[in-house]
């Protein structure tokens, strides 16, 4: 698990040209930047901006303070940042739930995820695992899909809130299997890991950051992961595809999104640092030990990208409005 100690340690050994402010053209003014984390802390997108922050702040010039701010399914952040002064000093750090949140039915509609924002850059991408207690009587997922077709309202499942990636993770392989299972929505996905490995809710889907320390202490057990391959960490752990749902692959990426005034030039400057941040061996090391992929996009590419990807994810929300 990445710790505060470990980033620091990790920062200190990022080539100089990482370190130094004066690498890139100065935009920003030496203020403090918020990065707000639409997640609660422990979970993937929180450890990748916490990963980001300390060779960020090098290169821009600027301190960088990671703050989370859970809730909705992730919405919360977004509107936050939507609000936000467009100066370079506010970002977001999140990940499909940007646009899954939203559309969920349950989140008010305080922002919109195209036109409030740009998108600074991406940076990974990550599957997830589906996990249950240790001590579950479920060994396999034929088990566990077995349990849910028999007793489909008895069977509770933990997710990150409304329109989170591990909830919308869950419609869909609720939607491919023809099953169902009742939904406990938490404020945050570390609660939801939590009560899982407590036995109070039958599984979660989650990234690899919050469960894998949990699976590696024996409290948690994988039965799945959402990756077109298995896991170098869980090399046991069969695919969707390989536990019999053909099509089963969800992944989220982690991006970097700004207020939508914000100038150009200051978006290019923070999009170019995270970039050769992203572009890092060192960085592609920690993606590798979180089991997750470097997925570069900078500014002009993310930003293009952008209504499709709230298309693609408005027609996924759909499931959870019929689950």
């Amino acid at each position: 698990m990445f710790t505060r100690r470990h980033f620091l340690k990790t920062w200190a050994a990022l080539p100089v040209a990482l370190q130094s402010q004066h690498v890139l053209a100065r935009q920003l003014s030496d203020k403090p930047i918020r990065l707000l984390v639409a997640a609660s802390s422990g979970t993937t997108v929180d450890t990748v901006a916490r990963f980001l922050a300390p060779p960020l702040a090098g290169l821009v010039g600027a301190p960088v303070v990671v703050e989370n701010r859970p809730g909705a399914g992730g919405a919360l952040g977004s509107a936050a940042v939507a609000k936000a002064p467009a100066d370079g000093h506010t970002l977001l750090m999140t990940g499909i739930t940007h646009f899954s949140a939203l559309y969920s039915g349950e989140a008010a509609a305080t922002y919109d995820p195209v036109r409030d924002f740009k998108g600074v850059a991406r940076a990974c991408s990550a599957a997830l695992a589906l996990v249950v207690p240790a001590n579950s009587p479920y060994r396999t997922f034929g088990d566990l899909l077995a349990a849910m077709k028999a007793n489909p309202e008895g069977i509770d499942y933990g997710s990150g809130g409304v329109g989170s990636t591990s909830h919308l993770c869950t419609a869909i392989m609720n939607d491919l299997t023809g099953t169902r299972a009742r939904h406990i929505p938490y404020k945050g996905n570390t609660q939801a890991v939590t009560d899982t490995a407590a036995g109070i809710v039958a599984f979660t889907c989650q990234g690899a950051a919050g469960v894998l320390p949990l699976i590696q202490a024996g409290r948690l057990r994988a039965l799945l992961v959402t990756s077109p391959r298995r896991w170098d960490a869980l090399p046991d752990v069969p695919t969707g595809v390989e536990s019999g749902i053909p099509g089963f692959e969800v992944s989220s990426w982690m991006a970097a999104f700004a207020p939508a005034q914000t100038p150009d030039p200051i978006v290019v400057q923070l999009s170019d640092a995270i970039a050769r941040i992203v572009r890092s061996s060192e960085f592609k090391d920690f993606c590798a030990n979180q089991s997750m992929y470097v997925d570069l996009m900078e500014y002009r590419e993310f930003q293009a990208s952008i209504p499709a990807e709230d298309k693609r994810w408005q027609r996924v929300a759909e499931l959870i409005k019929r689950s």
